[in-house]
């Protein structure tokens, strides 16, 4: 047999854990399937219909399914590969007797996992907003295509750090899911930002998620104004300090996290 290079092991493995983790993901019924496009359709129908009782139809010239729908399935994106990387070294503890898998490696799976989760489920919702009779033109979609692969990197570090962080502390795991439900009021997921308390606007500001969703919607939404103070910039900074942190961390850490059965 032809010895095979370290990238190409690195790339069966990585394979294997895709179908591992959509096999995990999906479940062996229907109704996990089911259930991946319905999250994100129970979102749209009760807001939107809190919504309109509240305010009406339209935000921002648009209509609020829409408006709602560009913001939520990113941030479901991010908030899912966060909290499924954050699981990982627990989930997969077991396949690290291997020397072949690192933990890295399901990072990287169920990464990709997520976001082919997020495109199908996004592309479905897509055209039934189309067929609905909603205007789901994109404005700009390579900018908006690099804002989203920009958010993905941002999660993916955000994961690793909160994977490296529970593994040292699991006892709070359920702080950080909790955290996650006021993230969709401060993130600007259900409203425009311009919507949000003025006077605690430069608080808001340092949360990168609010920036995403900002730069994203307004790449999509033809007449989007994102508020003072968003910045791509920012964003880009935070992520790569993130992604500094975290892999430094990883690599500080990586023989304790496969030598242990913590997490």
């Amino acid at each position: 047999m032809k010895p095979r290079s370290s990238l190409q092991i690195q790339k069966s493995v990585i394979f294997a854990l895709v179908l591992r983790e959509a096999r995990a993901r999906v479940g062996d019924t229907r109704l996990g399937a089911l259930w991946m496009l319905l999250e994100p359709l129970v979102h749209l129908l009760l807001f939107s219909l809190l919504f309109a009782l509240i305010r009406g139809r339209t935000v921002s010239g648009v209509e609020y399914p829409v408006f709602i729908l560009v913001g939520l399935a990113p941030f479901l994106l991010y908030r899912n590969t966060a909290l499924r990387l954050m699981d990982s070294l627990r989930e997969n503890r077991s396949l690290f007797g291997y020397k072949q898998i690192k933990p890295l490696d399901t990072y990287i799976a169920r990464v990709i996992v997520e976001t082919c989760i997020a495109v199908t489920v996004y592309t479905m919702l897509l055209f039934g907003f189309a067929w609905a009779g909603f205007d789901m033109s994109i404005k700009s979609p390579l900018q908006w295509v690099a804002n989203l692969l920009l958010g993905l990197m941002f999660a993916l570090g955000l994961g690793m750090l909160l994977a490296l962080i529970t593994h040292a502390l699991p006892s709070i795991k359920i702080v950080i899911r909790m955290a996650f439900f006021p993230l969709y009021f401060i993130s600007g997921v259900l409203v425009p930002a311009s919507y949000l308390p003025q006077a605690m606007m430069p608080l808001l500001l340092l949360n990168p998620f609010l920036h995403i969703l900002e730069l994203i919607r307004a790449e999509v939404l033809p007449h989007y104004t994102p508020v003072d103070g968003v910045s791509e910039t920012y964003v880009i900074s935070f992520t790569l300090i993130l992604l500094f942190l975290s892999l430094g961390a990883y690599r500080a850490r990586r023989m304790h996290l496969i030598s242990t059965k913590n997490g």
